[in-house]
């Protein structure tokens, strides 16, 4: 979202603050703090709520409060004896000055972006043999859509659109803990106001989100599809109510019915970035690598902004060993520090090159209840593995849900207990797993088997997943599991059909016009 506040620019998403054509640099405690206030704007925050917003805490200090607020004043060239930013409230806390503007200025926003536009035909092309293929949605990290649902703007705000407004700043830091609060405040304004259209956008979007990235239960998944297709039966042309039943079957594991989900909010928005970086991230699944980056390029091209483009096309260039792998992890971080699924694949790509004490020493940047994201949680786990500290690996992984389970499983099965291992080859849970696309799940079943001494049944496995798309060979031959099968010749030679496919799409990738200006180096 872009905010202006007087002669400011305030972008949620790039986590940018500008005057005009200069960035101010704010720390991101201080750009966290700004938000707060704008969420709030025109009320104010107590030091209770301040710490709550800004730091996901009930305990930070009135004086740790007080510098921040002076070091945002800093930053931001604001007097407190003649505020124009932010004011102090005696006995109420902190307010902004002013009124805070939602920018739904199209020219703003395309001028601060990008100004390329997309390659309409290659798009085409590419989702029609997406959806001629049949290829199947990743439902864990549902990568690729961000919330879009803006509320309209009108002069004097009501109720209704400030809670709107608060929830969507809230929903664009892409915490666990805001997420839920945008959930509660969108509910609230759907209390006021049933019908309101941006509200129940903002909701179903949330509500998936909260599923893909914080391990949501199934009602809350359900609901989100719910309310995007009332939404599609009113506004059938509506791009971002497609999206988000897109995003909401994807969430639930449906995935042939999410693909074209996608594909209609592309045709209805050729700007919908979020809906090309979606189908993106399916062709990195499939292990269709040259495919998904050019769908990076063109959603780029698009003049859209996909919170996950940049990390999603790092996995792809380190897979590939691009040179300009470093730079796009780089700008994942700079673009959204201490974000969970950042920090989940920056630590993966650690462990995948042995440095389980860089994994950890990432995930240590997540923040507030981010901290306990289950993803983060089973990556701490597994490092800890990898570190010999097996019984504070046990502890870790038992906070991780369904993610550690696998893990655990394998950990029990290597000390010789197989009670939990036998359970995930149960016939009804097995034939739920083997419906799965997921290919991860197979490299997951891998470990355990091969935990269990069953090396043919673990390469049979692994083999499954490759034929899925897996190419990430770096996670199999680094796994604390994996060692005996990967050094095998069964091993060998799944380690040399993946170096085939990888070397077939270093190919493609090098040969595809405009690809080697996009990714630089």
């Amino acid at each position: 979202m872009l905010y202006g506040l007087n002669d400011l620019i305030i972008d949620t998403e790039a986590r940018t603050v500008h005057r005009d054509k200069t960035t101010l640099k704010l720390p991101d405690l201080s750009f966290d703090l700004l938000v707060s206030l704008i969420a709030a704007a025109p009320e104010p925050l107590n030091n209770r709520e301040i710490s709550t917003t800004t730091w996901s805490s009930e305990h930070v200090s009135d004086q740790t409060i007080s510098q921040r607020v002076t070091l945002l004043r800093k930053a931001l060239g604001d007097d407190p004896k003649h505020p124009i930013y932010i004011r102090t409230i005696r006995g109420k806390g902190y307010a902004i000055c002013g009124t805070v503007d939602l920018i739904e200025d199209k020219n703003l926003r395309d001028n601060r972006w990008f100004s390329t536009k997309p390659n309409l035909i290659a798009v085409t092309v590419v989702l029609s043999l997406l959806a001629g293929a049949g290829i199947l949605f990743w439902r864990a990290p549902g990568f690729g859509l961000e919330h879009e649902a803006i509320a309209e703007q009108h002069a004097p705000k009501t109720t209704v659109d400030i809670l709107i407004d608060r929830a969507g700043t809230q929903l664009g830091l892409h915490q666990f803990r805001e997420t839920d609060r945008a959930i509660t405040m969108l509910r609230k304004a759907l209390v006021k106001v049933p019908g309101n259209a941006d509200a129940r956008l903002m909701l179903s979007v949330a509500l998936s989100t909260k599923a893909t990235k914080f391990d949501g239960d199934k009602a809350e998944e359900q609901e989100a599809e719910a309310i995007a297709r009332a939404l599609i039966s009113e506004q059938p042309d509506n791009s971002k109510a497609w999206s988000a039943l897109a995003y909401s079957l994807g969430a639930q594991g449906r995935m042939n019915e999410s693909l074209p989900a996608y594909q209609r909010a592309y045709q209805l928005n050729p700007r919908n970035a979020s809906a090309l970086s979606s189908a993106a991230h399916i062709f990195l699944i499939q292990g269709n690598l040259q495919q998904a980056l050019m769908l990076e390029m063109t959603a780029k091209q698009a003049g859209g902004n996909s919170r996950y483009a940049e990390i999603q096309i790092f996995q792809i260039l380190e897979m590939i060993e691009h040179p300009a792998a470093d730079e796009w992890r780089e700008k994942a971080l700079s673009l959204n520090p201490e974000q969970v699924v950042v920090l989940r694949e920056i630590a993966r790509s650690h462990l995948r090159k042995g440095n389980p004490t860089a994994a950890l020493e990432t995930l240590d940047q997540a923040r507030g209840d981010d901290r306990f994201a289950p993803q983060i949680i089973q990556l701490r786990g597994r490092a800890n593995i990898s570190l010999g500290r097996v019984a504070e690996a046990r502890q870790i992984l038992r906070k991780a849900g369904w993610r550690g389970q696998y893990d655990l499983a394998a950990l029990d099965a290597r000390s010789g207990d197989n009670a939990l291992a036998n359970s995930f080859f149960k016939a009804k849970k097995l034939e739920t797993i083997e419906s799965d696309p997921d290919p991860e799940s197979r490299i997951s079943l891998a470990e355990i088997k091969s935990a269990q001494g069953d090396i043919d049944q673990a390469a049979q496995l692994l083999t499954q997943a490759v034929s899925l798309g897996w190419r990430d060979i770096g996670w199999l031959k680094q796994s604390p599991f994996l060692g005996e099968l990967m050094s095998s010749d069964e091993g060998r030679t799944i380690e040399q059909r993946i170096e085939r496919e990888l070397e077939a799409q270093r190919i493609l990738v090098a040969g595809t016009d405009g690809l080697a200006q996009f990714l630089g180096s």
